[in-house]
């Protein structure tokens, strides 16, 4: 009976060795050098009410985005989030409500319509080589529709500067990459070779060209033309997809290093 309970005692104590073993393993190969970050939120709304049919409806400024612990990493944020000028999410709540409250008392205290504005920055990509962020903001101030974009941004982890489209691909390929990405695109938009690009689209001198807009993810390029870019506002927006294998014997070492990191 003994043996038995000396043996029982045993096992499990290798069970528990190995299970912290196990735990031990899982802890060391997670990456140490990601960035830590928090999730905020704002909602601010006007003192200003609009009766619609049976309820009140107010001016509001919403928004969703990450506060990291490093404030270098914020200052990047805010160059891309705040593209009127604010330093900060508050500051871009108040100046967007006190807009409205002077636009209905300059209107003698009436308004037709409501205003309101949703932004959310998503962190889409964080490694140790790169950070990958995703702004989307849906606009209302007043006429026919609403406005609302999608723009994606990526840094560098070692220089915090952006990634640019030339940093990915090498100069002296360009214009071969530019070529099998407007071959993907005819194709999504079932054109023929021969189809123009002019009229429908709103491509300068009728000539394709990518979007500024890019991100990467885990099997393909993204290029993301917003409304009005490349198309009209009923057309919407288009992205475009590009498969690494299909270019990758034209992208840089650097490219390569960040598109590695996400896989």
């Amino acid at each position: 009976m003994r043996f038995y309970f000396s043996l029982i005692v045993l096992v499990i104590s290798c069970l528990l060795s190995a299970c912290n073993d196990h735990k031990k393993a899982a802890i060391a190969t997670q990456p140490t050098d990601t960035l830590s970050y928090s999730q905020k939120s704002i909602d601010e709304h006007s003192n200003y009410f609009l009766k619609e049919d049976d309820r009140l409806d107010t001016t509001y400024f919403r928004a969703k985005y990450p506060i990291f612990q490093e404030d270098n990493i914020n200052e990047l944020i805010t160059t891309i989030v705040h593209l009127e000028g604010d330093t900060s999410m508050q500051e871009a709540a108040r100046r967007f409500i006190n807009s409205y409250n002077e636009y209905v008392e300059d209107n003698n205290g009436k308004s037709t319509s409501t205003w309101n504005r949703d932004l959310q920055v998503d962190v889409i990509a964080n490694t140790p080589v790169f950070l990958g962020l995703r702004t989307k903001q849906d606009e209302y101030t007043g006429g026919a529709h609403g406005d609302h974009f999608t723009l994606y941004s990526n840094f560098d982890r070692q220089s915090n500067k952006q990634i640019m489209i030339d940093d990915i691909i090498q100069k002296e390929n360009k214009d071969k990459f530019v070529k099998i990405a407007e071959q993907y695109f005819r194709k999504q938009e079932g054109l023929s070779t021969d189809d123009s690009l002019s009229g429908k689209y709103f491509f300068e001198d009728g000539r394709f060209s990518l979007a500024d807009n890019f991100t990467f993810e885990k099997d393909d390029i993204l290029f993301y033309y917003n409304v009005y870019e490349i198309k009209s506002y009923a057309e919407g927006n288009t992205e475009l997809r590009i498969p690494y294998t299909t270019f990758k014997h034209l992208i840089s070492d650097k490219g390569l290093h960040y598109i590695n990191s996400i896989n």
